[in-house]
């Protein structure tokens, strides 16, 4: 039987990239290593002027830099780590106050900061609701049942959470989850840190299928990214050239509870504190900034296709949407400015 063949993805190359780019030289090193519960690679070419008999102990200084400050960003916002800071800010007592270090209180203020932008609809606070539905660190022998009954409570409303200075008090019924923007932010600086080595050329850094890259490849070709927002690589649509770009991809199909009741996603609807019902499955964003495109990601799932799609317009957010339906993705505007260039 001959089945029918899939047409290859559609290029997509930023539209600030010169036609006349310059190839970087360099030779190419690799490593790959686990975090977050998740993997992680760096994909990093060396300048062709270093000394390759140094190759080694170059990849092995960042891969231990790199390390360093994966744990860091671990050991404030893991909700698996039982002395991180997030998880001693959710056992305060109401009325406490608790001093946040860096990079906690930078990756805090973005995601407020989106939070705003989005009219809510990504939710930095979600934590108690995401422990419920079984998408903590808290073991649920039954999380649709366990979820579904939590919901049946109402929603309180949104829990203010506010910095003060270097400060964030504890409010009654705020519980902080920071999953859907500190893995970005992790791509952000791990892929800062190594391009601030002198010999570094160019690179790609990945955390969990979020990513981020600059400058080409030692064959002169562009960090490529396939996007299959809704989750099936073999159904990839689109494949992007990251030149100084972040891509971030967020849906149902990256964390979810599959049951004879229907799907429950790891994305929650922050009006009902259950997981969202949307007509799309997943989305996909490109940015300067990964974290920034991590938590727009969720955002535009939470949205539904027509709210997201307008919201995208109007704040000139280059994204690919999924919807639910069969059929092509969706794209943004200024995603199909993307098109137009290549």
């Amino acid at each position: 039987m001959n089945l029918p063949l899939r047409p290859p993805p559609s290029l997509l190359i930023p539209p600030d990239v010169p036609d006349d780019a310059e190839p970087t030289p360099g030779r190419e090193m690799r490593h790959e290593g686990a975090v977050f519960g998740t993997t992680w690679s760096l994909t990093v070419l060396r300048r062709a002027a270093s000394d390759p008999a140094n190759d080694a102990a170059f990849l092995a200084q960042l891969v231990r830099a790199c390390g360093q400050a994966l744990d860091l960003i671990d050991s404030q916002m893991s909700l698996w780590r039982r002395s991180s800071h997030i998880v001693r800010f959710n056992a305060l007592a109401a009325g406490e106050r608790m001093c946040l270090p860096e990079p906690f209180a930078i990756v805090l203020a973005k995601a407020l900061e989106i939070a705003r932008l989005t009219g809510g609809a990504f939710d930095p606070t979600l934590g108690e609701a995401a422990a419920q539905w079984g998408f903590g660190a808290i073991d649920c022998a039954d999380p649709v049942a366990n979820g579904l009954a939590f919901s049946a409570r109402g929603s309180p409303g949104p829990v203010p959470c506010e910095i003060e200075g270097d400060e964030i008090a504890k409010r009654d019924g705020l519980a902080l989850d920071l999953n859907g923007i500190a893995k970005g932010y992790a791509v952000d600086l791990v892929c800062d840190l190594v391009r601030s080595h002198p010999d570094t050329a160019s690179c790609l850094v990945e955390i969990g299928g979020e990513l981020k890259g600059f400058g080409t490849r030692g064959d002169a070709m562009p960090f490529w990214t396939d996007i299959a927002p809704d989750g099936d690589p073999a159904k990839a649509t689109h494949r992007a050239a990251l030149f100084g770009w972040a891509c971030a991809t967020s849906g149902e199909a990256e964390r979810c509870h599959r049951t004879p009741q229907g799907v429950f996603s790891h994305i929650l609807d922050p009006e009902r504190r259950a997981p969202v019902e949307s007509d799309l499955v997943g989305a996909s964003v490109f940015d300067r900034e990964c974290a920034r495109a991590d938590a727009l990601a969720t955002a535009l799932v939470v949205m539904g296709a027509e709210r997201a799609l307008a919201f995208a317009d109007a704040q000139g957010i280059a994204c690919i949407l999924a919807p639910r339906e069969a059929g092509r993705p969706v794209l943004s505007a200024a995603m199909e400015r993307w098109v137009d260039h290549g």
